[in-house]
């Protein structure tokens, strides 16, 4: 398991990283041993046993037994340090942290199966969901695009309603359709009379072409 893995877990283990456990102890263990020579430096003092040894004498020897115990502890206290991280903070791969407590229930090839049957199952559903997601979108803008011909043609209707009623100065489009029909009846019964007059000698490509002209002439004049 590399360093970062490890920093990790006994983070989740300890909630605190490695390191700073580690340095914690060790911070630890040295403020001890420090306040255990200012102690043995204040008894050594004020001992009366002592009274022909100059203080200054006893102060300096503290002083150079600290310094000799630190410079022996200093590869104890990596030693020490190093064996923290690498065997009594290092989680192995087995161990199931916190976070991996859905893996502490035992799966079988069976329920392997069924948990890979589920997951084709969402996909196939999440497929369908897609499918029909671009059939509604397909369908909204058919809709969409209807209205907007629907509201085109609603506005050509309406525009051409009242140029018509502007132009035969009527007030609604019932009293245009009536005006409208009374000229065509009109024209018919003009044509009709035309026709009634018509000379029998008259050839039939003749009379077609005479009606023809006249019924020109009569819408021209409707």
């Amino acid at each position: 398991m590399d360093k970062v893995k490890t920093d990790e877990y006994a983070a989740q283990l300890f909630n605190h990283p490695s390191k700073t456990i580690a340095d914690l102890v060790l911070g630890t263990l040295d403020s001890t041993v420090t306040e255990c020579m200012e102690a043995m430096e204040e008894s050594l003092v004020t001992s009366s046993i002592l009274e022909d040894v100059p203080k200054e004498n006893l102060v300096k020897g503290v002083g150079l037994l600290k310094s000799r115990f630190s410079q022996k502890m200093e590869p104890i206290c990596s030693k020490l340090e190093r064996f923290m991280l690498e065997v009594i903070f290092k989680v192995p791969e087995h161990v199931l942290l916190p976070e991996d407590v859905a893996q502490r229930k035992k799966h079988s090839a069976k329920g392997h199966k069924k948990i890979l049957k589920e997951i084709e199952s969402l996909r196939a559903e999440i497929q369908t969901e897609k499918y029909k997601e671009a059939v509604f979108k397909g369908k909204l803008k058919e809709a969409t695009e209807t209205l907007e011909n629907l509201k085109t043609a609603a506005l050509e209707i309406e525009t051409t309603s009242y140029k018509i009623l502007r132009e035969n100065q009527t007030t609604d489009l019932k009293e245009n359709s009536e005006f409208i029909l009374e000229k065509f009846e009109k024209c018919k019964t003009q044509l009709d009379g035309l026709r009634e007059l018509a000379p029998p000698s008259e050839t039939t490509t003749n009379m077609n072409a005479v009606f023809r002209q006249k019924e020109i002439d009569l819408f021209k004049n409707c």
